[in-house]
């Protein structure tokens, strides 16, 4: 009943207010899982696809500078270049479960418009891969059957840790994680080159590709 406009309280209980806790509560493991394995088949399905049609592809483009070349072949670098995967352990930690959910969106975004990019720019890259890297062979000849020359510009190596990077700075973490995440990301980029899985104009265009996606798809989904 009501009176003067007020309700008054008869005395029944009230219907509990929603749990909104799954939305703005940490993100545990299994629901990571549920979201990082599809999003993991995805890049699977299309960058090999990708990679086996470009290598197919009659002409290659040369989109890099000839001083390039000079970019020294760094064997030890192929840690930090794999460490992409512990950064990829990172989100459940420090995200809430609608920002993770925003991340995997915007990496779904990141590897179809790169994959895009593959089939409309195919283009080869000036290194040779050596025959042998004596201590680190069996890494680098597992690298090189996985990954075939020609999917290039955009990296998505660079562009997928600069978007989690970025998700996760969004974050708020403290000053002295904040300076090691961005250190991370820059080593990442430069891991690229020193291992010559990727040229300039790849790390650049993976940069661009990566904070687009943030800023277009993360940050809208997240707030």
């Amino acid at each position: 009943m009501t009176r003067a406009g007020h309700r008054v309280d008869t005395g029944a209980p009230r219907p509990p207010a929603p749990d909104r806790r799954g939305d703005h509560g940490r993100i545990g493991f299994p629901a990571y899982l549920r979201l990082a394995i599809p999003v993991g088949l995805l890049f699977a399905v299309v960058y090999f696809a990708v990679n086996w049609l470009t290598a197919r592809r009659p002409v290659h483009y040369r989109l890099y500078f000839d001083w390039e070349l000079a970019i020294p072949f760094v064997p030890a670098m192929i840690y930090v270049y794999a460490s992409i995967l512990v950064l990829f352990l990172l989100p459940p930690l420090l995200l809430k479960r609608q920002e993770f959910v925003a991340l995997a969106r915007a990496m779904v975004a990141v590897i179809l418009v790169a994959a895009a990019t593959f089939l409309l720019l195919p283009a080869e890259p000036g290194f040779q891969r050596p025959a042998q890297v004596p201590g680190y062979d069996a890494v680098f000849q597992a690298l090189y059957a996985l990954d075939q020359r020609y999917n290039l510009v955009p990296s998505l190596h660079v562009a997928c840790s600069a978007l989690c990077v970025a998700a996760l700075l969004h974050a708020g973490p403290r000053p002295a994680l904040k300076l090691g995440l961005l250190l991370w990301a820059v080593l990442l980029s430069v891991s690229v080159l020193l291992v010559h899985q990727h040229h300039l104009l790849d790390v650049l265009t993976g940069w661009l590709l990566g904070l687009a996606a943030y800023r277009l798809v993360y940050r809208r989904r997240a707030a």
